[in-house]
């Protein structure tokens, strides 16, 4: 088992570090003031920092916070590893963080730790200095515990991971057989079926949590399944990837997400019109060679309802 260091977590402020009472009251001052927002009792962080964080920076950083505060070869485990190991969730992230604990010890959880007694796993990974469980183990504990279509969009990820791994975190594989193996291995007391339902819908060809959401509803409402992440020839010559594609309908579906027009890894430098003006070229350019495209955004892609509406009204039957 992998040893962890002291995670390091910038502007975080812990109240039993202070070596003087006039220390801890000028804290607790500048926290009234709204200078510093209490992660945990004890933890405060810097409040203009919190304040230009996402939600799942601000997750990263409790858990990361905790640490801090966690008995030595803590393993983080469920969302706060989902966190770490940068899976999205189709939801809001807790207040607490995610740590195993060994039967013996009980489940009882505190303001700062949700404990779960599911077995203490012989394999960890080291994440920003602290041991987590294996992406496989994470997924398989998270898809456990989270809805059909939170724990997919989990999983979806979580294959997609072994063709684009993320920069500053481990390199792993995970097949589906590796994920089905890690169901059967997990002491789960409950939701194996849920898990074990998701795995087998999931698919590493999803782009995006947008894109996993959709399919969930297709699911649900008997559409045809689409093919995902295809090549396709504009009028041009030039060869496109599409989010999915309805051979048999003639039809791509594209999900907008937000991040297409605002994450760096989606604009490569471009501004956001000139992304949108690039999206018009190339739906220009797909359509001239006789296909048929539908577009919607995450409001549609949420609702199993508007969803098929909008598809129906695209011609997929």
């Amino acid at each position: 088992m992998t040893s962890a260091t002291a995670a390091r977590v910038d502007h975080v402020h812990l109240v039993r570090e202070m070596l003087t009472p006039g220390e801890r009251s000028a804290l607790f001052a500048s926290a009234r003031r709204g200078e510093f927002v209490a992660l945990f009792p004890g933890v405060y962080l810097d409040a203009a920092l919190w304040q230009r964080m996402t939600p799942t920076e601000r997750y990263r950083a409790r858990v990361k916070s905790a640490s801090l505060v966690a008995p030595a070869e803590t393993i983080f485990s469920h969302l706060s590893a989902a966190c770490l190991w940068r899976l999205p969730l189709v939801g809001a992230w807790p207040k607490s963080a995610d740590v195993l604990a060994p039967p013996s010890a009980g489940g009882r959880s505190t303001r700062v730790f949700q404990r779960h007694t599911v077995g203490i796993p012989e394999e960890v990974e080291l994440i920003e200095g602290l041991m987590v469980t294996t992406l496989a183990r994470t997924a398989v504990d998270v898809a456990s515990r989270l809805d059909f279509m939170a724990a997919v969009t989990v999983v979806d990820a979580t294959l997609r991971r072994t063709a684009f791994p993320v920069p500053q975190l481990p390199i792993t594989s995970v097949s589906r057989v590796d994920l089905t193996e890690a169901l059967w291995t997990v002491p789960l007391r409950h939701g194996r079926e849920k898990a074990r339902l998701a795995v087998e819908f999931a698919d590493g060809a999803a782009d995006r949590p947008g894109e996993s959401v959709s399919r969930v509803n297709m699911r649900r409402m008997g559409c045809p399944m689409p093919e995902l992440q295809v090549a396709l020839a504009g009028a041009s010559g030039r060869i496109y990837i599409v989010d999915f594609w309805w051979p048999q309908f003639n039809m791509i579906g594209e999900f907008d997400g937000d991040a297409k027009y605002t994450d760096p890894e989606f604009l490569g430098g471009r501004t956001p019109e000139r992304v949108l003006l690039d999206e018009k070229l190339r739906e220009d350019d797909l359509r001239a060679a006789g296909h048929g495209m539908c577009r919607w955004r995450w409001a549609t892609a949420m609702s199993v309802h508007s969803l098929h509406a909008h598809l129906l009204a695209a011609g997929i039957r």
